[in-house]
Order: C-alpha cells, then sequence, then structure tokens
C-alpha cells in the first residue's frame, strides 16, 4: 500500500446524482435526507407532487440540491420518465435507491388478487423495473453506478400474514444478485438492505405500544428497534466510493433478531 497519511474516510457524494423512490416518508425520507447531507443531487420521488416539492424545497433550504418527480413505481413508463427527468435536471444519474414499497397484512386465505397485484408490482415489478432503467443510463454514461434495493428480514424468514410481502423481498434479495452479476462488468455495483424493526413517524405508535415490545424486543438481542438515520447511514455507505467491491450482497440490519436462539 505504500505509505500515505492516516485520514478518516470520506463519503463525500459531490458530483454525483442520486434518485430515492419513496423519498418523502419514513426510511426513504431519511435516505434522501443523508444523501443530499453528502452532497448529492437527489430526486424524491412519490405518488404526490406536492409531497415530492415539499423535501425538495427542504434540502434546498438545508443548502441542498433537490427536485421531486412524481413517480407511480408500479407503472413502467413512470419509471422510465424518472430517469429520463433525472437526467435532464442534472445531466446524468450514478446511484438509484429502490425504495418505494407497501404491505397487506392478511392471511393467505384472505389475499385478494388485486391485493396480491399491488403488492407484488410495488415492491419487485418496480425493482426489476427501476434498477433496469438505471443501469442503462449507467451504461450508457459509463461510469458505472450504484444501485441500492430496500429489502427486508421478511425475505429471508417465513412472516405470518405477510405472504406477498415476504415473497416479494425474497424475490427482491435474489434479484440483486442477478443485477450484480449482469452489470458488474459496466462498473455497477447493485446491493440490498434488509431492516429489521425500525422506528418511523408512520409506525411510531405500533412499535411503541408496551404489550408488543415486551413481546418483541425479548427476541432482539440487542433489545432495541433500529433508527431511520442507522439505516440512511448504511445506504450512505454502499452509495460511497469507500464501498467498491461489495456486490450482490444483502446487508441484514435487524438488531441481531434473525440469529435464533433464546436470548
Amino acid at each position: 500500500m505504500g505509505k500515505e497519511e492516516f485520514k478518516v474516510p470520506a463519503y463525500d457524494l459531490s458530483g454525483k446524482v442520486a434518485i430515492v423512490t419513496g423519498g418523502t416518508k419514513g426510511l426513504g425520507y431519511g435516505i434522501a435526507m443523508k444523501l443530499a447531507a453528502a452532497g448529492a443531487k437527489v430526486v424524491i420521488t412519490s405518488r404526490h407532487q406536492e409531497e415530492c416539492d415539499a423535501v425538495a424545497q427542504e434540502i434546498r433550504d438545508l443548502g441542498g440540491q433537490a427536485a421531486g418527480i412524481k413517480t407511480d413505481v408500479q407503472v413502467v413508463s413512470e419509471i422510465q420518465n424518472l430517469i429520463d427527468k433525472t437526467v435532464e435536471i442534472f445531466g446524468r444519474l450514478d446511484i438509484m435507491v429502490n425504495n418505494a414499497g407497501v404491505a397487506v397484512t392478511k392471511r393467505m386465505t384472505d389475499m385478494t388478487e388485486a391485493e396480491y397485484d399491488r403488492v407484488i408490482d410495488s415492491n419487485l415489478k418496480s425493482v426489476y423495473f427501476g434498477g433496469q432503467a438505471a443501469a442503462r443510463q449507467m451504461i450508457a454514461q459509463g461510469e458505472g453506478g450504484k444501485i441500492i434495493n430496500m429489502c427486508s428480514i421478511g425475505g429471508i424468514k417465513g412472516n405470518n400474514q405477510l405472504s406477498t410481502y415476504g415473497a416479494s423481498k425474497a424475490a427482491a434479495i435474489n434479484l440483486t444478485k442477478t443485477m450484480a452479476w449482469e452489470w458488474g462488468r459496466y462498473g455497477i455495483n447493485v446491493n440490498a438492505i434488509c431492516p429489521g424493526y425500525v422506528r418511523t413517524a408512520l409506525n411510531a405508535k405500533f412499535l411503541d405500544d408496551p404489550q408488543f415490545q415486551a413481546k418483541t424486543l425479548k427476541n432482539i438481542p440487542l433489545r432495541r428497534f433500529g433508527t431511520v438515520e442507522e439505516i440512511a447511514n448504511l445506504t450512505l455507505f454502499l452509495a460511497s466510493d469507500i464501498c467498491s467491491m461489495i456486490t450482490g450482497e444483502f446487508i441484514v440490519a435487524d438488531m441481531g433478531a434473525t440469529l435464533g436462539g433464546n436470548v
């Protein structure tokens, strides 16, 4: 390696352009803010333009660069429009975070075809075609890129009343590996993050319930839930040049919940 000065690794994304789907709430919002703070120009999506605009303005007010583009990630033409408009506004695409997704909590015997289609299209189809459109742009640019798929520990274990959610996330984990194989030759790293329970504004009431905590935390070695900040930090690592030789992996961030055993 030779001699070099000791220095703190830099997660500088200056000059990079990132898309975060589902970037107006929860994990997506935290990720968008984190990437913007690291210097990236960030495009935020949701199905509501006013929400996209509000988060983009928040980033600009803090000194960053951002744009909001209304996108239904279940519709391939809207995904392509997202990529095209991002390039039109910022000139390129370097980081694609496929974060948008939904869940329907129902027993398999009660699940409707419409509910099944909604979950699979939101959680799997969106990742497939979001990754495809992003990769095509990155390949055309010829400078590589980073694709990060937000999956779940639900994709690596059975899930009571979350059959379609778990199946969609398991498929997205496998898809991440295939993406990494096919696009690695172009310098594109593709990885997935599998969070466990993460406290957000949307689920705080549920996770903060004492009865639920008493039942759940005893099976989590770290005896706590995760935070949006922690998942955003992990996303920043995968998006940065610091992370250059990891591809095709799914990183489990669950405070040890899937370790098994009696704790």
